[in-house]
């Protein structure tokens, strides 16, 4: 139990890193858009999985709190394949529409949104209600009878409900998300060799195919650990628990590191920055101090912290 606790603090201690992950898109006006919300959502749903696993360590001797521990995770961890899969269905729409290098403004993103929160928060919410029906028949109505949650420290329900109320729907989830990811990986090869330009051919494909590893890497390592705690709640085994406390505690980091400390990340769209800036730092030179102050108030280059003349002080 001592390594439990360990591995435990350890993963919300670096959670608390996924957390911070949202800074970028604070910062960052450019990002404050559908994609960036909906990874928003998708790091605060996994937030919820490790705090929620944390309490589990050790043993939970409350019945009541048992249970709701159960079915709270169980709800997360479908938010969290929920959101994985609406962002996956996003870069495809933006790849089906958007033939050139630089993507279309999505004019509708509050109705967007709204479909996409029904979807990552709501779809949960049904399947957890189907799971508590399973639960409660197979307990013949005796919900607060958590002798067989508490050998897996309350994280996993009971056989049926964790079959056909996580793992199926899981699987379904992951296995979409994987075919979205294929299709805009053919659409972007599509799209690609209609270009002309053999410059904005190779950037269309470095910016492209970011994406798609990107969300490859994220979702193979969200389906690695439901299989991992599959395998050590169906078939007891010893080896797969301790791989799912490695895989459960070291995943917001990981998620956290590929989001926003990936070099390629980085080095994209710092040089976007660049290019931006060296094309309307000349227009901010030639317009009056209150309409440059509104627009270098939305802008993300940091080259115009030195403008002069200087912004009266608020």
């Amino acid at each position: 139990m001592n390594s439990e606790k360990i591995i435990a603090r350890s993963s919300l201690k670096r959670d608390y890193c996924g957390a911070e992950s949202h800074y970028p898109y604070r910062l960052f006006s450019d990002l404050r858009n559908l994609s960036g919300t909906t990874l928003m959502n998708l790091l605060a749903a996994l937030f919820m999985t490790q705090l929620l696993y944390v309490v589990g360590v050790g043993g939970v001797p409350d019945a009541e709190l048992c249970i709701a521990l159960a079915f709270s995770l169980q709800y997360v961890r479908l938010c969290v394949l929920c959101w994985m899969l609406t962002m996956a269905h996003h870069l495809h729409s933006q790849f089906r529409t958007s033939l050139h290098l630089n993507p279309i403004t999505d004019n509708a993103i509050g109705k967007h949104f709204f479909k996409y929160s029904v979807f990552g928060w709501g779809v949960p919410g049904i399947l957890l209600a189907a799971s508590i029906m399973v639960q409660y028949h197979d307990k013949a109505g005796k919900l607060l009878d958590t002798a067989s949650l508490k050998s897996q420290n309350c994280w996993f329900l009971d056989r049926n409900a964790f079959i056909y109320g996580l793992l199926v729907p899981s699987a379904i989830l992951i296995s979409v998300t994987l075919y979205y990811l294929v299709r805009s990986a053919l659409v972007a090869r599509y799209v690609i060799n209609m270009q002309v330009d053999r410059k904005i051919r190779d950037k269309m494909r470095r910016k492209r195919m970011l994406h798609i590893a990107l969300f490859a890497k994220i979702t193979v390592l969200l389906g690695l650990v439901v299989t991992l705690g599959a395998l050590s709640k169906l078939f007891k085994s010893e080896a797969a628990w301790i791989a799912y406390h490695v895989g459960q505690g070291l995943q917001g980091i990981f998620i956290a590191m590929l989001v926003t400390c990936n070099c390629q990340v980085l080095k994209l769209y710092t040089r976007s920055m660049k290019s931006r800036a060296s094309r309307h730092i000349p227009v901010y030179a030639s317009m009056g101090r209150a309409s440059s102050t509104a627009a270098v108030s939305k802008s993300t280059s940091l080259q115009l912290l030195t403008w002069e003349p200087a912004p009266d002080p608020v």
